[in-house]
């Protein structure tokens, strides 16, 4: 893959992090922290058991040992963490179950860091996590605390940046 492509999904990645953690900092006011903690995982695990659920229907079967090998079995583990994770997040609102979802990201990591190294892949993605969380704090998303973007704030993401592209040419 073409590095600035790779170098803008590691960004963009970064970008979803921080939505994920905005989303279970806003469950965990309401639920608590051992509660919000389980959105995650509960969230992803549909979409994961879907991706191998298509991967078996495609193929004929998964290369995981039984029982796991049969679209059956996807299925079920499909139905059963939808369910779960419909119970955990039932009086929050239902934006909360996304935060399992936008960390469908890591699946493509391994592929941006071979392609870009690791320490320009997670330098890429502290950009965007700085970006997002600069933005996220100045318009109070997810019930974040209002923090105005000011020059400093600025300056501290410009410099995160720098880093980026010195990383990038060493």
């Amino acid at each position: 893959m073409d590095v600035g492509i790779s170098l803008a999904l590691a960004f963009a990645y970064g970008l979803f992090g921080t939505v994920q953690s905005a989303i279970v900092g806003a469950a965990s006011r309401q639920r608590g922290g051992r509660e919000a903690s389980l959105i995650m995982p509960l969230g992803a695990a549909p979409i994961l058991a879907a991706l191998l659920l298509l991967i078996a229907l495609d193929e004929g079967q998964t290369k995981l040992s039984a029982p796991l090998d049969t679209a059956f079995a996807f299925s079920g583990l499909v139905l059963l963490c939808g369910a779960v994770l419909w119970l955990t997040i039932r009086g929050l609102p239902k934006w909360v179950g996304l935060a399992g979802v936008v960390s469908i990201w890591l699946v493509l990591a391994p592929r941006l860091i071979a392609d870009l190294g690791l320490t320009l892949y997670v330098s890429a993605f502290t950009f965007g996590s700085c970006a997002s969380a600069l933005a996220f704090d100045h318009f109070g998303v997810f019930g974040t605390a209002r923090r105005a973007v000011t020059a400093p704030r600025l300056g501290g993401l410009a410099l995160v940046g720098v880093g980026v592209i010195l990383v990038r040419v060493a």
